[in-house]
């Protein structure tokens, strides 16, 4: 059967089973997010919640930059295989615990730091893996495909995850999980790939240092990196904190607050559609204006507009991530060399995550002194700012996609 012309990647047969890897374990992932929370209320409180998910994290934010280091270093298939692994592992011994009755916050929580542990050497290597099982002139159709399947499957996981935690048992659900780890396994196991020259010095610091050369020497790059966490810090901690107490006050509830973060998904889903067959000649410059409409969510907020209203601002700002995501992700693959893309991507990751936890913590001290509309204003205005001003550097504007190669067989 003749697939249509922006799903002609999936002809190219690595890409496709490392699509269908992607597919099962970020399925498994968005019920285990459900199943997580509520097992761990089960035996404890919110403190025990925030314990659990902190302890998830902090892993994945000191290894990040190392394991950018060793995807550059060794087989990145290698790596995302272990990883899926030892993430199926920590589910599975978390489902034993929750099963038989003996799972603890503490016990819970160092299986969940596994979890992190594989996780910050699995990110930097997405990036490269897929640079390196799909053609140059279908990467952004590779992408597209990818950030499509997560948003939708973003939707799916947790709402199959609370059923499932409805009708049985959140242990199920997790346990469900550690075997989609496994099935992601074999099939990122079955990619058939070309073998790659791997050029490395003998100490693993010097590659982080060559690695951190290879960044700032692009302009470009530095200024987007920064710019993604400016943004982390001025969007998400406004959205997801302020966010619910503007619908609490103002919008009447919860329902309210969900059909916002649900219009937004299904804007993504559309977005990834677009991200399909778009084309555009300054891949950084667009990815940039595309996520305004995040400002201008946290500005309807702050008024606050109607539900509809708002609703509309959140599908754009859906199309807009994930259209702005696989723009920048293309320009990345194309416009950075196959041996230092994993090192670059970490500082990506670790850059957009960084500021997080200060924007979070900083948040409700500032909404208390000036008032949550005062406070989503400033928001919305920096968020703003910080897109609009990455285009007045030079590099930003300049950078294209560069002329795709020959299709590879």
């Amino acid at each position: 059967m003749r697939l249509p012309r922006s799903l002609d990647v999936l002809r190219e047969r690595s890409f496709a089973r490392y699509l269908a890897a992607v597919t099962v374990s970020t399925l498994g992932s968005g019920m285990a997010m459900v199943a997580l929370a509520f097992a761990v209320l089960e035996f404890g409180g919110a403190v025990d919640l925030g314990i659990v998910l902190l302890a998830r994290e902090i892993p994945i934010v000191i290894l990040l930059l190392l394991g950018g280091v060793f995807a550059d270093r060794l087989p990145r298939r290698t790596i995302l295989v272990g990883s899926d692994l030892v993430k199926g592992a920590a589910q599975v011994a978390t489902a034993i615990l929750l099963f038989s009755g003996t799972a603890n916050v503490w016990n819970v929580a160092l299986l969940q730091a596994v979890f992190g542990v594989a996780a910050a050497f699995s990110r930097p290597a997405t990036i490269g893996l897929v640079r390196e099982a799909v053609s140059d002139a279908r990467l952004q159709e590779a992408n597209a495909l990818l950030g499509l399947a997560s948003s939708v499957l973003s939707i799916a996981g947790p709402a199959i995850g609370a059923l499932i935690v409805a009708a049985g048992s959140p242990a199920w659900a997790i346990a469900i999980d550690s075997v989609t780890f496994l099935a992601s396994a074999a099939f990122t196991a079955s990619m058939r790939l070309a073998p790659t020259v791997r050029i490395a010095t003998a100490s693993i610091l010097a590659d982080l240092r060559d690695g951190w050369r290879e960044f700032v020497a692009r302009s470009w790059a530095v200024a987007m990196v920064v710019s993604f966490g400016l943004f982390q810090l001025t969007y998400f901690p406004a959205l997801l904190v302020l966010g619910p107490l503007v619908a609490k006050q103002e919008l009447g509830g919860a329902a309210a607050w969900g059909t916002i973060l649900a219009v937004e998904s299904l804007g993504a889903v559309v977005g990834g559609l677009f991200a399909l067959r778009l084309k555009v000649k300054r891949p950084l410059v667009a990815s940039q204006l595309l996520v305004i409409p995040a400002g201008l969510l946290l500005a309807a907020l702050a008024v606050p507009l109607p539900l509809i209203a708002m609703a509309v601002v959140s599908f754009a700002v859906g199309i807009g991530f994930a259209l702005g995501n696989t723009l920048w992700i293309t320009a990345l693959q194309r416009n950075v060399p196959e041996h230092a893309l994993s090192r670059i991507s970490s500082f990506d990751w670790f850059g957009s995550v960084a500021l997080n936890p200060i924007g979070y913590a900083l948040i409700g001290p500032i909404a208390a002194a000036i008032g949550t509309p005062e406070t989503l204003v400033v928001a919305a205005v920096l968020n703003i700012g910080v897109c609009v001003s990455v285009l007045l550097v030079p590099s930003v504007r300049h950078i294209g996609m560069s002329a795709p190669v020959a299709v590879a067989g």
